[in-house]
């Protein structure tokens, strides 16, 4: 059992996160995206074209700029402040472009940044979180307030308190069923992940209690695969990202859960949204950037966009909670019920 926390991790987050500025910075003067705004506006897909990046990641990485006023935004256009011209052009005589380097370092995320932006996009590698480091770190991670958000949250569902029979929908160890089966005595979970994933969460989880309560399900996420029907739960945390590049896409994905599920159902989803305040606003436009440079699609799905899709597939009576700043990931939770079939 997860004890509950008053405190999340995201002071500290946001904090380390300031960390990959440099690199972010650096990458952004390799390939001229101050030259080119020194005295042109110019929206993200006009400002790729010039200077032969990535759009998306051009976008991305404009928003970190922005996040830290070294570009301003007018009607979905991008100039410098007034301190980037000074510092970051190397027409200004007082330019300090040597003295970025000096912050910049040769690993992490952000390293090949300027390469990525040219259009090197790496292929997405979905077993980056197959080995047994990665799923304990993920699962530690999430102690930080995410579990215990979850819970409170889902605990307080009517639906909830009569299931029976739970999806846990690209689950990783399991972590979150376990703490929802705390909840619900009654209660029975599959976890559906990557064939690796599930051979190393049955070896660690194997002490937890409720162990007996849940089951791991191989399952190739990147195939049109079944992952079982009459659930009265379904549950998908940081998966569905990967549907959002269109909504009929995220629909399909939907149309897909919606058959899985009893008539009455309950569907939460935990996912970033894309909102933030301003301690956050640096932190989430990093984990923008950091996502689509990978090759992955997005990592939020905007609260709008996704009613609309849920509605398109057979969802409705939406319960939410918006996003709690003090988490390190803060995350919309979204609750809906299937009230008709796909």
């Amino acid at each position: 059992m997860t004890k509950s926390l008053n405190l999340g991790f995201g002071e500290i987050h946001n904090l380390l996160f300031k960390s990959y500025l440099p690199n972010i910075i650096n990458a952004a003067i390799e390939v001229s995206v101050f030259e080119t705004l020194m005295n042109e506006s110019l929206n993200y897909i006009e400002l790729s074209e010039k200077i032969n990046t990535d759009q998306r990641i051009t976008e991305s990485l404009l928003e970190v700029l922005l996040s830290i006023h070294l570009v301003q935004k007018k009607d979905d256009k991008y100039t410098l402040t007034v301190q980037s011209k000074e510092y970051l052009t190397q027409r200004s005589d007082s330019n300090q472009l040597e003295a970025i380097k000096k912050f910049i370092v040769n690993e992490g995320p952000f390293c090949k940044l300027a390469h990525v932006l040219k259009g090197n996009v790496p292929d997405f590698n979905q077993n980056i979180w197959s080995t047994e480091e990665s799923i304990k770190k993920i699962e530690q991670g999430s102690k930080t307030g995410a579990i215990q958000n979850v819970v409170a949250f889902v605990k307080e569902m009517p639906a909830f308190k009569n299931a029976v029979k739970m999806c846990d929908f690209a689950g990783n160890s399991g972590y979150y069923s376990f703490a929802l089966l705390n909840e619900n005595k009654e209660l029975y979970a599959s976890v559906y992940d990557l064939k690796e994933v599930c051979e190393i969460a049955r070896m660690i989880k194997k002490d937890e209690p409720d162990f007996n309560r849940i089951s791991y399900h191989a399952f190739d996420l990147t195939k049109e695969e079944s992952w079982g029907n009459n659930y009265d739960f379904f549950f998908s945390s940081h998966y569905l990202y990967k549907y959002v590049e269109t909504e009929e896409s995220l629909t399909s994905i939907l149309k897909q859960i919606n058959k899985s599920m009893k008539l009455g159902g309950l569907f939460v989803s935990n996912h970033m949204s894309g909102d933030f305040n301003a301690e956050t606003q640096t932190t989430i436009s990093i984990i923008e950037l950091r996502t689509r440079a990978m090759g992955f699609p997005s990592h939020c799905i905007p609260k709008e966009f996704f009613k609309r899709a849920l509605s398109k597939a057979g969802f409705g009576e939406f319960h939410m909670q918006e996003p709690k700043f003090t988490l390190d990931y803060p995350t919309l939770l979204l609750a809906a019920i299937k009230i008709k079939e796909a």
